[in-house]
């Protein structure tokens, strides 16, 4: 009998690059980390059954002495092994078979978080002065990825914040 896998997914922080030149403050945004747990790939009537593994994140945008209010996206690039989006993959810490994910925007796993050109963004306002926005997103492992092996997987994506006066 295979044991269960463990899988667990980090996002990673990238600065506000361009963002920064269009307002005197800075903002940065960051995320809590985002953990599936034990994962069950294989089904075997009447003794085990794969299912899909959820888990949420928290993105916080904290934004400190801004002069000029406007609007910001947050987009969320691709995974490194795939180089994609639908899907992104975690991948395993002694190589192999990679496990397909995705991060969504909404409770009903049907908008994937995605890059701008790929799936939905997430957006909001920047006030003038200090202000924070925090935003739920929610990831998926599908069941029934029976081609996995035992170990953990892990990825670290790439979060992005554009801001527009």
């Amino acid at each position: 009998m295979r044991k269960p896998l463990r899988s667990s997914v980090a996002l990673a922080l990238v600065s506000l690059g361009s963002a920064s030149i269009a307002m005197a403050g800075s903002c940065s945004v960051g995320s809590t980390g985002m953990a599936f747990g034990r994962y069950q790939p294989l089904t075997f009537a009447g003794k085990l059954a794969s299912s899909d593994r959820t888990a949420d994140a928290t993105v916080t945008l904290s934004c400190i002495a801004i002069t000029t209010g406007g609007s910001y996206t947050i987009t969320l690039g691709p995974s490194a092994q795939g180089n994609s989006i639908v899907p992104r993959y975690l991948t395993h810490d002694a190589g192999g078979p990679a496990m397909s994910f995705n991060i969504y925007t909404d409770t009903t796993y049907t908008s994937v978080w995605g890059d701008g050109f790929v799936g939905a963004v997430i957006g909001g306002s920047i006030p003038v002065g200090d202000s924070s926005r925090s935003h739920t997103v929610f990831g998926r492992v599908a069941a029934g990825q029976s081609q996995l092996r035992v170990g953990n997987y892990a990825s670290s994506l790439t979060v992005r914040i554009t801001y527009n006066p």
